[in-house]
């Protein structure tokens, strides 16, 4: 009797692992089949992002520029946000100017200095992604581009020192890496486009387009979802 209990639970057995094993052919699965739903680690869905930024405009033909400021964002999803932005800094003459007015040209170059900006915003947020850091810890960031349309102050580096209040869009790409639920540090790359009106000289006279191209690290933290 205990031989025939020992071979009928062995079968049992035997059976149920080869029924785990069978597989089910489903066909091939097109992409618009397929549709992952995934719960994120960080999530920005109805918080509020504030933070402060440092960093420079290393691009213009005359001046290099410190800049500094600090913004709001409210996302209203996990992809989409709405905020402010203003700035400051100030434009010292670089290389090229110096060289310009010194003895042997003479010429100091009609520039303007870059004062501060403010800007409202709308933020893309496409991408989340994760990546495993030398195998010791695994780092969540995510991409986003933005808009923005403000008023960028200006002053020119000529003597009379005249003030340009310039009409000012632009746009950008950045990374926040997320160092917590409620911290990040964020990279970004923006590059600002004003519509400057100049009277210094027949060639600037009337408006005059300008590139303000910033390189900028900060400190973001997250409010509390609401």
């Amino acid at each position: 009797m205990t031989r025939i209990l020992t071979l009928l639970i062995s079968g049992l057995a035997t059976s149920s692992v080869a029924i785990a094993q069978e597989t089910v052919d489903v066909g091939v699965l097109r992409d618009e089949d397929i549709s992952v739903v995934q719960k994120l680690l960080y999530s920005k869905d109805g918080r509020t992002e504030f933070g402060g930024y440092v960093g420079w405009m290393p691009f213009d033909a005359y001046t290099t520029t410190p800049i500094a400021g600090f913004g709001v964002m409210r996302h209203l999803s996990e992809t989409m946000g709405a905020g402010v932005s203003i700035g400051g800094g100030y434009s010292l003459k670089n290389a090229s100017y110096k060289e310009l007015e010194g003895p042997a040209y003479g010429v100091s170059p009609d520039a303007y200095r870059y004062l501060g900006s403010a800007l409202a915003e709308l933020a893309w947020s496409p991408i989340y992604a994760k990546m495993n850091w030398q195998g010791n810890a695994v780092v969540h960031h995510d991409i986003y581009g933005l808009v923005g349309a403000g008023i960028t102050v200006e002053q020119a580096m000529l003597p009379d020192n005249a003030m340009a209040f310039a009409p000012t869009v632009g746009a950008g790409i950045g990374a926040r890496i997320f160092l917590s639920d409620k911290a990040m540090l964020k990279v970004q790359l923006r590059d600002d486009f004003l519509l400057e009106k100049r009277i210094k000289t027949e060639d600037t006279q009337g408006t005059f387009l300008k590139q303000n191209v910033g390189i900028t690290i900060g400190y973001s933290a997250l409010g509390a979802r609401s």
